[in-house]
């Protein structure tokens, strides 16, 4: 309901034309109000569409700009309507866009998206009781392979890593035959991530994990191989590595936040020192 208002709003604006602009073809009208070619153009230049699409594009803009008309039309002339009070809406609501536009404008201009580590560092120091976790964070060594793949036995004898060379033969041999792999020594993701992706059923998690287990079944026509490399407790702080982008974002819209008020802060000075203001 929300996105069809402001879609018919959206309409209705792009007809209101000065009477000396040469307007092109008249469209459609609905008793005074019209649509001429020059509303359909502003439209079609705001949208993206393929260009076989614009024919039908539009047919439905002007069926649209009808249908609002009528309605608009009725809902003006119905006396039961508070006018005075939709009149304001619409004003503070124009307003509150004007302002919006302006200052995401201004910010777009004016906001520093550098972050340095030692910042994020900084951050993750002072608010570390935020990034409690409420779930098992891993560094894993996953693999799922088809039933048919040829010398399985080899990922049996290197998934577990004792020798330094295994993961360079599970790389070469997973990048070939495996169905889904995963491995990153240096990221944490969460275990009922992984969860998502292999077929566990009937464990203890917490013995699971902190055993530091490794283990290979068969399920569904695939063989899954599964290495616990490390892990963090759930309900203990999240490692900074894994929290990073999180806290890129929240320093983003902390500075997009300021940086809103001294906008506007900015404006409303500079307009009392202009001697622009008069309050009587």
């Amino acid at each position: 309901m929300h996105k069809l208002f402001i879609y018919s709003i959206a309409i209705i604006s792009l007809v209101s034309c000065r009477e000396d602009e040469d307007k092109g073809k008249l469209l459609a009208s609905v008793d005074e109000a019209e649509l001429y070619q020059q509303d359909l153009q502003k439209y079609l230049n705001s949208i993206q569409y393929e260009k076989p699409d614009s024919a039908k594009i539009a047919d439905e803009f002007i069926d649209q700009w009808i249908e609002d008309q009528i309605l608009l039309q009725e809902a003006e002339e119905n006396e039961q309507l508070d006018h005075e009070k939709i009149s304001y809406k619409v004003a503070a609501f124009r307003k509150d866009i004007y302002i919006l536009k302006l200052e995401q404008i201004l910010v777009d201009q004016q906001l520093d998206t550098v972050i340095s580590d030692q910042e994020i560092k900084t951050y993750y120091e002072k608010h570390k009781q935020d990034f409690q976790l409420n779930d098992y964070l891993v560094k894993v060594l996953y693999l799922k392979i088809p039933v048919d793949a040829p010398d399985i036995e080899k990922i049996n004898r290197t998934y577990k890593l004792y020798n330094d060379t295994d993961i360079e033969e599970i790389d070469v041999y997973a990048k070939i035959y495996a169905s889904n792999y995963y491995y990153d020594e240096n990221n944490w993701i969460y275990f009922d991530d992984l969860l998502k992706e292999i077929p566990l059923q009937d464990i203890n998690k917490d013995r699971f994990i902190m055993k530091k287990s490794k283990i290979r079944f068969e399920e569904n026509g695939y063989h899954y191989f599964l290495n616990i490399l490390d892990y963090k407790l759930k309900n203990t702080i999240s490692p900074l590595s894994f929290e990073k982008n999180n806290i890129k974002e929240r320093i983003l819209n902390l500075r997009i936040k300021e940086l809103r008020q001294k906008i506007k802060q900015d404006i409303i000075n500079e307009a009392y020192e202009s001697n622009s203001v008069k309050k009587y």
